[in-house]
């Protein structure tokens, strides 16, 4: 239906004759003249109809609604200085159009605006909703067209450093991991179920024992488990098993693989190899095995300032094995009120979900004067605070 796609015409096809399908993005009526931005997958171009065309095409053209769907066929020429569109690819050109077919129009109302002109902000439940709309919109178009080049880098990479793709069942018995697991009724099997894949461990396993040696997969997992940020009861891994690998190996394969995504997908060269952490070492610092690193108020360990302190609280922790860590928060007097930091405050409420039963503070006034709450404040031997200030 078309030989071309719309964001790829350029100077160099001027005077060509060209077909084009697409959407209508928006319409302007300039002096008799309507200018269409028509939009496909690639991007838009401007096409222009004029009255001398025909009235039976411009009364076409003048019927037009956001969204429609046209074929068109017209000539390629440059546009006048003063209307050359710099942001644009194909804004030094537009399409003179000599035959317009609606072939889908827009009844009713939109729930809300698609155009690349006028990114709106559209609640999520409404984007949804209406996904076949919010899919033309250029943050979803984007988000798909990264999708695909990261996924393609990722098997480039792999199968150039020998690795085989294996698509693995989907359907399965339940086996013990990390989440409850979503379960399909057997029809064929009456009373029997099926379980969905948490993650292909077992399969790729199986792999390894059968002399596979090299596997990933784009793996599909399923995990039913409350919502998180991070986590939601589908998603998409990319799932690698190798045989006869040192722990090196694989560190450093993964390294590359990171690395060679970002060059090939965003012209990124990240520095090899990466920074790497014990566990010892990141939940010393950041109190978790997955952390931030660009987090800069890291845990600091007070176990010897306090020691023997007669706050029972902590000398008690120390004297069982546990810790006394701190978090030393910069210009805090400022950003945390007491009423905050107290029993009932969002601050207090954070520590209690991290599993914290209380939260113990300390404030360090910009005369190096140390204020502190109750049996801290009175256990705190002048040698003590000094440590701490050292510590800030």
């Amino acid at each position: 239906m078309r030989s071309n796609y719309c964001g790829e015409l350029r100077t160099q096809h001027i005077n060509s004759i060209v077909d084009l399908c697409g959407w209508v993005d928006r319409c302007r009526d300039h002096g008799g003249v309507i200018f269409i931005d028509l939009r496909d997958l690639s991007g838009t171009i401007q096409i222009t109809v004029d009255p001398d065309q025909g009235s039976k095409l411009f009364a076409i053209a003048e019927s037009l609604r956001n969204e429609t769907v046209l074929k068109i066929s017209g000539k390629v020429r440059s546009r006048p200085n003063e209307s050359v569109n710099k942001k644009l690819k194909t804004g030094e050109i537009e399409v003179l159009v000599n035959d317009l077919t609606v072939l889908n129009e827009v009844h009713g109302t939109l729930p809300f605006n698609v155009s690349i002109h006028d990114e709106e902000q559209v609640k999520e439940e409404l984007r949804l909703r209406h996904r076949y709309l919010d899919l033309r919109r250029d943050r979803m178009k984007n988000n798909l067209h990264l999708r695909h080049k990261v996924i393609k880098s990722v098997r480039n990479f792999l199968e150039a450093k020998n690795f085989l793709e294996v698509e693995t069942p989907i359907l399965n018995r339940s086996t013990p991991e990390g989440a409850r697991d979503y379960l399909v009724p057997s029809r064929v099997c009456e009373g029997d179920w099926f379980a969905l894949p948490q993650s292909p461990q077992l399969f790729k396993q199986l792999l390894m024992v059968g002399g596979i040696e090299r596997y990933y997969q784009i793996a599909r997992c399923f995990r039913d488990e409350d919502l998180r940020a991070d986590r939601q009861p589908e998603f998409t891994q990319l799932d690698l098993e190798m045989s006869f690998m040192t722990q090196e190996e694989i560190l450093s394969l993964n390294e590359n693989l990171i690395a060679s995504v970002w060059k090939k997908v965003k012209g990124i060269n990240l520095p090899l190899p990466f920074p790497r952490l014990t566990w010892e070492e990141a939940m010393e610092r950041f109190g978790t095995d997955r952390p931030d690193t660009r987090y800069g108020m890291e845990l600091t360990n007070l176990n010897k300032v306090f020691q023997g302190i007669g706050f029972k609280v902590f000398s008690m922790a120390i004297a069982s094995g546990g810790s006394v860590k701190c978090i030393n928060v910069k210009g805090g007097n400022k950003l945390i009120s007491n009423v905050r930091i107290k029993p009932g405050g969002d601050v207090f409420n954070e520590a209690e979900k991290a599993g914290a039963k209380g939260l113990a503070f300390i404030r360090v006034r910009e005369n190096k004067d140390i204020d502190s709450i109750g049996a801290i404040k009175d256990n705190l031997s002048e040698e003590q605070k000094s440590e701490l200030l050292k510590k800030s």
